[in-house]
């Protein structure tokens, strides 16, 4: 009897589990667009940091990266309010972990970069293999807590990123860096963007 009662127990744990698992990669696809968003933003800094824009202003390469992502992130707290005060969605312990993973790596990487653009000792190989270990790290650390392979290929192709930077020479890097960025933010984005939605779909075919 007791025997019995140890499965049960165990059953429903490993079913809570599941479940919070599956909560949890819900909760990630309804975000895909600040997944997005993000590859937007370090395209447009990357952009503005090489040159590509004219003008006085944008002519400060040295600007490029601080403003284009303090200007991203006030965006995304704005839209993210915005999108949380109309979703009825409770605050979940799966979804605490997630968040607090992202903002982690999104302060490591504002109090590493930033400084040490100012400071002018930047290289670009070097910073783009720390911001890319830093991407590798955050999406490794997520996709295995939801048990997500799309995910978690893409910390191996951040972090392959970061490693053919270091190895290669400055336009090596630059091009491993963008290819990154577009299959690992545009890309999965977009895809669990079209998860959501399906996911959308489903619930309200249900509900009908």
């Amino acid at each position: 009897m007791q025997d019995e009662t140890s499965r049960q127990e165990l059953s429903e744990r490993l079913g809570l589990i599941e479940t919070m698992i599956a909560e949890g990669r819900r909760s990630t696809t309804r975000w895909a667009w600040t997944i997005v968003l993000w590859g937007v933003a370090f395209y447009v800094a990357i952009a503005w940091s090489t040159g590509l824009f004219g003008g006085p202003i944008w002519g400060r390469n040295y600007m490029a990266w601080p403003v284009t992502m303090v200007g991203t992130w006030v965006l995304n707290v704005l839209l993210a309010r915005r999108m949380s005060h109309r979703s009825k969605t409770p605050m979940t312990t799966m979804k605490r972990a997630i968040i607090s993973i992202w903002t982690a790596m999104g302060i490591t990487m504002f109090a590493l970069l930033v400084p040490l653009g100012m400071s002018g000792r930047a290289d670009q190989q070097v910073c783009v293999a720390v911001v890319t270990a830093l991407l590798g790290t955050a999406n490794a650390a997520s996709g295995l807590l939801l048990k997500w392979k799309a995910q978690f290929a893409c910390a191996v192709a951040w972090w392959a990123a970061g490693a053919w930077s270091l190895f290669g020479n400055e336009q090596q890097s630059l091009v491993a860096f963008l290819t990154a960025i577009f299959f690992c933010q545009i890309v999965f984005g977009i895809y669990a963007m079209i998860l959501e939605s399906r996911e959308q779909r489903r619930q309200g075919a249900v509900n009908a």
